[in-house]
């Protein structure tokens, strides 16, 4: 057993075990004993979802590599590694309890918008990608380019691009875009479900997708799943694009080398086919009826039919679409 291995449990010693439900790629459970707890994690290689999702399975050995090297950056904000097996592919680490952290996801389906949220995670990513900005070094070490394929590229922009064969070039321009221009190490899977909230610093969870890549992904990845709660959360949009206004300023603040007209360009074509995807990808979001997917549907193709290359356009489109 890899928590006897970790020194985390000794043979018949009493515990306590709870599986996590939640997220669809990873066997993963609460551990608690007399005098210890943790989190322990093995990746599927099936992920739990309606559609045939398959994903390497070393890739918690990324996860490590990511959550050690952030660590160093910022302390706070990143899970300590308790154990790792990385030929069986287990992951154990620091537990973060809930009377302490709340999953930023609740809180923002339950209309509890925080500015300051925006503004702390759009610094702290900033920081994030900033500090592996072009350091070759990291290009090697976070060379997990089949996992990110297999997780983002294929189940989001491949499989959904054949509802949509209007925007084809749109989707082959994307591509191109995230696999050929790498230049940081990203996290791949930067949403408010792997963020945990707490009254001093957030805490930055479920890095399986860390890899070398472009950093377009992160942001855009981050501000979708603020897109998907301001149609959820309709009588309240404003306070979500103001939210999300305020992440994007605080990141470019924090990382002012992508703050160029070719990105922003990126991002918003990104954000749009993105949005599409968690409508009508292998991962569709699990809170909206028939109107709201309709809703999402339409802002993802108004963006893109008006081809906006602005952020302020983009805001426009997001703001019109919405309140309607």
């Amino acid at each position: 057993m890899a928590s006897i291995d970790f020194g985390l449990l000794y043979e018949n010693q009493t515990y306590f075990s709870k599986k996590i439900t939640d997220g669809v790629s990873s066997d993963i459970w609460h551990v608690k004993t007399s005098d210890n707890e943790y989190c322990i994690k093995r990746a599927l290689a099936k992920l739990t979802v309606k559609e045939d999702w398959y994903a390497p399975i070393e890739r918690n050995n990324y996860e490590a590599k990511y959550f050690s090297h952030c660590k160093i950056i910022e302390p706070n904000s990143f899970p300590k590694i308790l154990g790792h097996d990385n030929k069986n592919y287990i992951l154990a680490m620091e537990w973060f309890d809930n009377k302490n952290f709340i999953v930023w996801k609740k809180k923002l389906l339950e209309k509890s918008v925080s500015l300051k949220d925006g503004k702390r995670i759009g610094k702290l990513l900033g920081l994030i990608h900033k500090s592996f900005f072009k350091k070759k070094k990291y290009k090697e070490i976070f060379l997990n380019d089949k996992t990110f394929y297999d997780i983002r590229i294929e189940p989001y922009l491949v499989f959904t691009s054949k509802f949509y064969p209007e925007f084809s070039d749109c989707y082959k321009s994307t591509i191109g875009f995230l696999t050929k221009n790498k230049s940081t190490v990203i996290h791949g899977d930067f949403s408010p479900k792997n963020i945990l909230l707490g009254k001093n610093y957030p805490v930055i969870l479920d890095a399986e997708t860390a890899c070398w890549g472009n950093p377009v992904f992160d942001l855009a990845f981050f501000n979708n799943h603020i897109i998907l709660k301001s149609i959820f959360n309709k009588e309240i949009y404003k306070s979500y694009l103001m939210l999300s206004n305020n992440f994007i300023k605080s990141y470019m603040a924090n990382f002012t080398v992508i703050n160029n007209n070719n990105f922003i360009r990126k991002f918003i074509t990104l954000q749009a086919l993105l949005i599409l995807a968690r409508v009508d990808g292998k991962s569709p979001v699990e809170y909206f009826n028939k109107k709201q997917k309709s809703l999402a549907r339409n802002l993802a193709k108004n963006i893109l039919i008006n081809k906006s290359k602005k952020l302020s356009n983009f805001y426009q489109e997001w703001e019109k679409v919405v309140k309607t």
